[in-house]
């Protein structure tokens, strides 16, 4: 478990180093790492990494680079990454980069799963862009929409915080009568979500929400 500060966890990544093992103690102190993988936290989009497995590739090269992440943070980290950046020549695409990603550099990989436990940082990119709605205002009813299509896991872990979206949306873009109609679609779906027996629990975070923190005097 890496426990990261939510300030902090666009510009972190992980990385881990390969060394290998001896029978003795003292050896494996000063033995020198051979491969490093590595994967970023967050996406180019802003959603965070997708909870799941992921192979990552395993690179190796000179040993003083893998400790310098300006080495190979241009790289690919994941297999899949590498496949879609991968030119139709086969060519390398990152002359700039100190490990040279040569099909024999990175045939082996080492896979990983993780699961991101957070309440302020979404994996997906449409409730993203909803609870982001001002910076990107010129998407609210594309993003309003949208929300009717996330899972309804990934919305009630962020219930408070869509809550206030809409509500700020409907206070503050009163003129529009176009997000009135989308903001209240939206509200009777979540509601219909907390419904569901699945999300039953969630009854009280509702309920705490109406009544102490809701304080939306224009849709009251």
């Amino acid at each position: 478990q890496v426990a990261i500060a939510i300030e902090e966890v666009s510009r972190c990544h992980l990385r881990f180093t390969f060394r290998h093992r001896s029978s003795q103690e003292s050896r494996d102190r000063s033995e020198r790492a051979f491969g490093m993988g590595f994967v970023k936290l967050m996406n180019a989009d802003g959603t965070t990494l997708q909870d799941g497995k992921h192979n990552l590739i395993v690179y190796k090269g000179d040993n003083k680079k893998m400790e310098d992440a300006k080495s190979y943070l241009t790289l690919p980290c994941t297999k899949t990454e590498m496949e879609e950046k991968e030119a139709p020549s086969g060519k390398n695409l990152h002359p700039l980069a100190n490990f040279t990603p040569t099909k024999d550099s990175t045939k082996d990989s080492f896979q990983i799963a993780t699961v991101i436990c957070s309440t302020k940082l979404t994996q997906n990119v449409d409730l993203l862009g909803l609870l982001n709605w001002r910076s990107n205002a010129h998407n609210i009813a594309h993003n309003l929409r949208k929300l009717m299509e996330v899972e309804g896991g990934e919305i009630v872990k962020f219930l408070p915080d869509t809550l206030d979206a809409l509500f700020n949306i409907m206070m503050e873009m009163s003129e529009n009568e176009t997000y009135d109609f989308l903001v209240f679609d939206a509200l009777v779906f979540i509601i219909s979500l907390i419904g569901d027996i699945k999300f039953q629990h969630f009854n009280t975070v509702l309920e705490t929400y109406i009544y102490k923190h809701f304080s939306a005097t224009l849709a009251y």
